[in-house]
């Protein structure tokens, strides 16, 4: 795959991560598990179990789904690729770690080479343009018969209240996401059918609860919330005009607003089948 270059680059590029934000990854990963009751949505139970498949997890930070993987699914080779260096501290001796930019290098590995591929929680890093072309690469180098799946946030929240509106148009707005389709999570059933390679496509949303009325989920996907603006705002805070002293109320008064409208947000799986 070409280099393709995106305007603004991905917060973990060049970015050693605290405790405070591995915390926080490990907590969304927790978050999606439960509300989809698994860690994959795609009918590969099967494959998983046959001791043999190579599975690759890109925009693996962490490293938590793949340790996860490898417990529930022994025997099987297990890769994640990032562009930073990922923590390996304690890993399982099945996975491998890869340091690779799929945005400019493309993934390091022959076609035809894994029989799931995984991408999860990239929507916002890359233009739709380079969406297509990331998902070639995964593409070419899921086996026939494989699967990829793809996981992500959308900005569809149910029962969102007028700060969280007036935020979202805010962001969507702002010169350095105007290339970028915030909302993309929408478009992969489109980009996988126009490459004329995969069928069995299918989308699965489930909504996560923010506040009170999810109860404990909820509850702890509030505390998620809280901390994942104060964490990632600062990040826009200049483009929307926001000094980084204001961020934590903004925070305080866009979750207290979630509570109290029973605020959920939805979260998306779509995956499919390479043709055989």
């Amino acid at each position: 795959m070409g280099k393709i270059h995106s305007k603004f680059p991905n917060y973990y590029d060049n970015h050693v991560l605290n405790d405070d934000e591995k915390y926080n990854l490990h907590l969304r990963h927790h978050l999606v598990r439960e509300i989809f009751k698994g860690n994959f949505s795609s009918p590969v139970h099967n494959i998983l179990t046959g001791w043999s498949a190579r599975v690759l997890h890109v925009n693996s930070i962490l490293g938590t789904w793949l340790a996860e993987m490898s417990a529930n699914y022994p025997g099987c080779t297990y890769i994640g690729v990032n562009s930073i260096s990922s923590d390996e501290d304690g890993k399982p001796f099945d996975v491998e770690f890869i340091k690779s930019d799929i945005q400019n290098e493309g993934l390091p590995y022959d076609d035809d080479r894994f029989d799931f591929i995984v991408i999860r929680f990239c929507a916002w890093e890359y233009s739709e343009s380079e969406w297509k072309d990331i998902i070639k690469e995964l593409i070419r180098c899921l086996k026939p018969g494989g699967w990829v799946e793809i996981t992500d946030f959308g900005m569809d929240f149910q029962n969102p209240g007028p700060k969280l509106i007036n935020f979202l148009n805010n962001l969507t707005n702002i010169k350095c996401t105007k290339d970028k389709n915030i909302n993309v999570v929408n478009k992969y059933e489109e980009f996988l059918m126009e490459t004329n390679e995969m069928e069995n496509i299918q989308k699965q949303t489930e909504y996560l609860p923010i506040g009170e009325h999810g109860e404990k989920l909820g509850e702890t996907a509030l505390q998620f919330a809280h901390d994942n603006i104060n964490m990632y705002l600062p990040r826009y805070a200049k483009f929307m005009g926001m000094q980084p002293k204001d961020i934590p109320c903004i925070a305080d008064t866009l979750c207290e607003e979630a509570n109290e409208n029973n605020t959920m947000v939805p979260i998306t799986r779509v995956f499919a089948q390479k043709i055989l």
